[in-house]
């Protein structure tokens, strides 16, 4: 079995998405002032790193599997990914063909960059040319060191803190009724 960078970006994405999922999925109540929750009891605040979509896709640029990401890594991938559209005769990729990469390549049809950012010109196509300067910016941008190269630090980035309450952490996280803290009944609340 041949291993592929689109591949190993799927099995990327399918982890991060697992990991934010069980993350957000906890619908704990925010600590309130004074580091207490609304029923009083003390709250302690979690922290860590997380990876944005567009970093599970230059992960998955790897190549050679050093870690790191560099531009000619970088270049095969926006050219894999372009390649991949089926443009039909048309100059550009559509809003819908975008949409349905981003699935593929990010995890969701919402995840940032979005079409939006990909169109510059919003003339409702995506060139290849504003899918690359866009791919490109977004590693310049993780790049922190600018030496055009993307190691794994620089593509994470600090995650929402989460509260957890001084009962939720005797119980071991557990909610009532042996959730992990979400409402009854099985609603999330809103956002």
């Amino acid at each position: 079995m041949k291993i592929t960078p689109s591949s190993r970006a799927g099995a990327g994405i399918c982890l991060a998405t697992l990991l934010l999922t069980t993350a957000c999925a906890s619908g704990r109540q925010p600590p309130q002032q004074g580091g207490r929750n609304m029923q009083g009891e003390t709250m302690r605040v979690q922290g860590g790193k997380i990876a944005r979509p567009i970093g599970l896709l230059f992960a998955g640029m790897d190549l050679n599997q050093d870690h790191v990401i560099d531009e000619s890594e970088l270049d095969s991938g926006i050219l894999h990914d372009w390649q991949g559209f089926n443009l039909s005769g048309h100059s550009g990729a559509s809003a819908l063909g975008l949409a349905e990469w981003s699935v593929h390549a990010l995890g969701d049809a919402d995840a940032l960059p979005n079409n939006i950012a990909f169109d510059s010109n919003f003339d409702g196509q995506v060139s290849e040319s504003e899918f690359r300067t866009r791919l490109i910016s977004e590693f310049a941008a993780l790049d922190k060191d600018h030496d055009r190269r993307l190691t794994r630090a620089e593509l994470l980035i600090d995650a929402p803190a989460r509260a957890e309450s001084g009962a939720m952490m005797q119980r071991g996280g557990m909610g009532p009724g042996g959730d992990m803290g979400g409402p009854r009944g099985g609603s999330r609340p809103p956002r």
